[in-house]
């Protein structure tokens, strides 16, 4: 027995088309992390107790900085949406993919990250108000969420490995361009085989060369964090805090930008799993050669698997910027402390 189809559709049919655009998956990622802020409750005031100066102090050198990873982390979606937007408006280019198409959400992150360093070093460095002994030697992991960075490896071995694996079996085109993927026809060696769009090395080897460039920004950025000194002996658990937060949101906006390549990739070599027909007038008795490509079914697999590292993706980016993006809430003592000592200033 049949399932039930619409209009010559099933309903996976369905699933499958609400996800064909990335921009989908945007706005659902849009929805549900704004549902999350709207309804969540607010942080928890910070625990430790700073007086006026020291707070200012703290406030001064970090909030910067997260409120310029805040802002890039939504710039990164921006990006890509308006990337998405243009070349699919068919208002540049002749409608084939280009070959930066994959390597856009690579480089806005490590653009992110760059400014974030950046605001690091004219912000978010300075020498120490007091002396600071902490009796450990602070390293790029130092700071780093454990998870975070256990993800952003998984997704950067993964991300290699779909761009060695694709380019390895692409084909080149009447210009030299390794992208294309051929599917020969079965017992037909006189018939040219069927020739798809593929993600080979024309769009994999500027991906390989962004992804280095973000893994370098990523590494000075959490050195940049945790390498300068602390402002006083009673701002370090604080600054810890933050330096941890402001760790997690750049491991975050790198992950995020891996996962919208190889999201993009997936989707391309997806077009390779369905079965492919090739007509040949005068050949085959009027009917069409029918070919499939041997990987067909992780093609299929890769097709249903890129919404969601799209969803991850987004999510990752908007949860930085509602996370960094707010103001960092004080403790009761700190917020006395600023009013009486901004009603002194004033006398």
């Amino acid at each position: 027995m049949q399932g039930l189809r619409i209009a010559g559709f099933a309903p996976i049919d369905w699933v499958g088309a609400v996800f064909s655009t990335p921009l989908i998956s945007l706005v659902l990622a849009m929805i549900a992390v704004g549902g999350y802020v709207a309804f969540s409750r607010p942080p928890r005031p910070a625990l430790t107790v700073l007086s006026g100066a020291a707070g200012r102090s703290v406030n001064k050198r970090y909030a910067p900085e997260r409120h310029a990873l805040a802002i890039a982390a939504l710039a990164v979606a921006a990006v890509f949406a308006a990337e998405d937007i243009v070349r699919g408006s068919g208002l540049v280019g002749d409608g084939a993919v280009p070959w930066w198409r994959f390597a856009i959400p690579v480089v806005s992150s490590t653009l992110a990250i760059g400014f974030l360093v950046v605001v690091i070093m004219l912000r978010g460095s300075g020498p120490a108000e007091a002396p600071v002994v902490t009796g450990a030697r602070r390293t790029w992991t130092s700071f780093g969420p454990r998870v975070g960075l256990i993800l952003w490896g998984v997704v950067f071995l993964l991300l290699v490995a779909t761009t060695i694996g694709a380019g390895l079996t692409s084909a080149a085109d009447d210009r030299g361009q390794y992208r294309w993927l051929e599917i020969p026809i079965p017992n037909e060696a006189a018939v040219d085989p069927i020739r798809l769009g593929y993600y080979g090395w024309a769009f994999g080897l500027p991906v390989l060369i962004a992804v280095a460039a973000l893994l370098v920004t990523t590494a000075i950025a959490l050195r940049r964090n945790a390498a300068r000194p602390f402002i006083r002996p009673e701002t370090v658990a604080a600054e810890r805090g933050l330096r941890a937060d402001v760790a997690s949101g750049a491991v975050a906006v790198s992950t995020a930008g891996m996962l919208l390549a190889m999201a993009g990739a997936w989707r391309l070599i997806a077009r390779a799993g369905s079965p492919a027909q090739l007509w040949i007038e005068g050949r085959n008795g009027g009917e069409p050669y029918e070919a499939a490509w041997r990987y067909a079914e992780l093609a299929t697999v890769a097709g249903w698997g890129a919404p969601v590292l799209e969803l991850i993706a987004f999510g990752l980016l908007f949860v930085v910027t509602a996370r960094l993006g707010r103001k960092r809430p004080s403790s009761p003592d700190e917020h006395r402390a600023e009013l009486a000592d901004a009603a002194r200033a004033g006398r």
